[in-house]
């Protein structure tokens, strides 16, 4: 036994005065009593079993001698922490002693399943959008699986290929490529690196960015990949003696370990913050305001990521600290010594495979959702035991089969995508209205607008650069809080370079060359927002061609407003 379980108010994160609170008086006194009653069941069972452990224990067997019971935890042997393969070894010993985790890909949850749930949750007589045409999804698809527009001649195969499963064909189809592991890698670098506090010479975020598509690649489990991160360790450099734990920034998995200093209250607070949904930084100095977490809970959690003794900083005087011993969230605690690494090691391990912490699965599918509909069970960040959340038993069934599935990426992101809650029309959603009815209006980020304009435009490193240094944003940050910019704005419509490009581009070239209006216009649209022109934009455009003698002149024009248009620059 390496880890001692947690009580139950621990558990919830909650004090029982907290809960007393919401009783009326009949049910708070009621609540006393059965409380009274079972302190005194657990203290009679305790002395029982006090007085039966004073019984001497005697081993039978085949030539064997009266000895007694060694304690399980002392004749436990855990390995030594120096090499990768000793790590290995060390989670198998911690995921053995917790309860077995049933795994299984036969556990049926399909896309049907999740809107019936919903719509059931919502209400069916709700004004649910219709689904989007082919054009729109094979767009938003693109954009969000592989973090790019498609070809047009991807969209016109896609338009007319009239088999029934074509969309659930191409979410396969794009989840098998390099683009897809790497525009997800490329999204968990910039969710880790965004609150970084260490200076870039001594990070990577590129080998980070390279680990993370590798593992996408393979299909890695997120469990796997999570507890790679936060059990990060040092390798020693054989030419320089004197450090004996050299942090490599060319290890991909080191970098999220070293975009926070190697300091434990920040890799306390990033770990629950990014991995389970918790906000708890707030109760680093003082009790949290909003939830239930206390100031000890905070620096137990960080415990395991000191090197050596933890102390917590007294609240009045500085100068006044607690020694504070290792401590999950949940309550658990190892119930043996361990080394700096091997509690780092641990809290991984426990992290992923407590079947208790059911706000590990649940943060990744609340995250997901968040990016893909624009619009989370919960904020993304606040996954809290206190914390509102929309259609509970929806996320709970979600993250249940995703733990079952063995924590597999993909799963989720082909059930998300062939759902109908995602491929709802996009509609603004007000304040009073009921949400997943429609897909919130959802702005390309940063990663999204430079494959948009450099498919345009062609490679360029300037333009990338700033369009990079613009539309980077947090993005763990809510959709509806996330607007554009002035600077954005005029970025677009005046840069020099963008313009240069754009007019001297292929496509310019391309349209040029194309003689019938019409067909330009369509090519023209099916190029920059990859869908056919409307009614109403083909007579505004043929009366500008008919204008304009100049047909680069017009041409120019018409990729202008195209580029500078809100459409270009927001999922449909």
């Amino acid at each position: 036994m390496i880890w001692k379980r947690g009580s139950y108010n621990r558990v919830a994160g909650r004090s029982w005065s907290a809960h007393l609170q919401r009783l009326s008086p009949m049910s708070r006194t009621l609540a006393l009593f059965v409380c009274l009653a079972l302190c005194c069941s657990a203290n009679d069972g305790l002395a029982q079993k006090k007085k039966a452990s004073r019984k001497p224990v005697t081993l039978r067997g085949k030539n064997a001698k009266r000895s007694k019971k060694k304690s399980a935890t002392k004749s436990q042997k855990l390995p030594a922490l120096k090499t990768v393969a000793d790590k290995q070894k060390f989670l198998e010993v911690i995921r053995e002693s917790m309860p077995t985790r049933r795994v299984s890909t036969k556990i049926r949850y399909l896309p049907a399943d999740l809107d019936n749930s919903l719509e059931y949750r919502v209400g069916r007589d709700s004004d649910f959008a219709p689904l989007i045409d082919d054009e729109r999804f094979v767009r938003r698809v693109h954009l969000d699986l592989v973090g790019r527009p498609p070809s047009v001649k991807v969209i016109r195969d896609f338009v007319a290929d009239e088999t029934g499963s074509k969309r659930a064909a191409l979410v396969n189809r794009l989840m098998k490529t390099e683009q897809f592991a790497r525009k997800w890698a490329r999204y968990w670098k910039n969710v880790i690196f965004h609150e970084s506090t260490a200076p870039r010479s001594r990070t990577n975020p590129q080998a980070l960015e390279n680990w993370l598509t590798e593992q996408f690649r393979k299909g890695t489990s997120w469990d796997r990949i999570v507890a790679e991160l936060v059990s990060a360790m040092p390798v020693r450099n054989k030419k320089k003696k004197k450090e004996k734990n050299a942090w490599s920034q060319k290890t991909g998995q080191n970098n999220f370990v070293l975009a926070y200093e190697n300091k434990p209250p920040l890799l306390a607070s990033q770990t629950a913050r990014l991995f389970m949904g918790i906000s708890i930084q707030c109760a680093e100095c003082h009790d949290h305001p909003f939830d239930d977490w206390k100031r000890e809970q905070f620096h137990e959690l960080a415990a395991f990521f000191s090197k050596g003794k933890y102390y917590m900083p007294g609240m009045g005087n500085a100068d006044k600290k607690t020694e504070m011993k290792p401590r999950f969230l949940l309550g658990e605690q190892p119930t043996v010594k361990l080394t700096s690494h091997q509690r780092r090691v641990a809290v991984a391990a426990y992290l992923v495979y407590n079947q208790d912490n059911y706000w590990f699965a649940r943060s990744f599918v609340n995250r997901i959702w968040n990016e893909l509909v624009g619009d989370g069970f919960y904020a993304v960040d606040s996954l809290g035991p206190d914390q509102e959340c929309l259609h509970p038993s929806v996320v709970n069934r979600i993250a249940a089969v995703f733990r079952y599935r063995d924590f597999d990426p993909r799963w989720v992101f082909r059930l998300l995508t062939n759902s109908r809650a995602y491929q709802r029309e996009i509609r603004t959603i007000e304040k009073d209205e009921e949400l997943f009815t429609a897909v919130r209006p959802i702005r390309l980020n940063a990663d999204q607008v430079k494959a948009s304009v450099l498919r345009l435009t062609g490679p360029d490193r300037t333009i990338g650069r700033d369009l990079d240094r613009e539309f980077r944003a947090d993005p763990s940050l809510p959709q509806r809080d996330r607007e554009g910019s002035v600077q954005q704005s005029l970025l677009l419509m005046n840069n020099a370079t963008l313009h240069r490009k754009l007019n001297n581009g292929r496509l310019k070239k391309q349209l040029v060359m194309v003689k019938a209006p019409r067909a330009l216009l369509n090519r023209l649209y099916l190029a920059v927002l990859s869908r056919r022109p409307t009614s109403r934009e083909i007579s505004r455009g043929l009366d500008h061609l008919m204008t304009v003698k100049n047909r680069a002149e017009a041409v120019e024009d018409l990729l202008w407003v195209l580029v500078n248009s809100t459409e270009f620059l927001t999922k449909r």
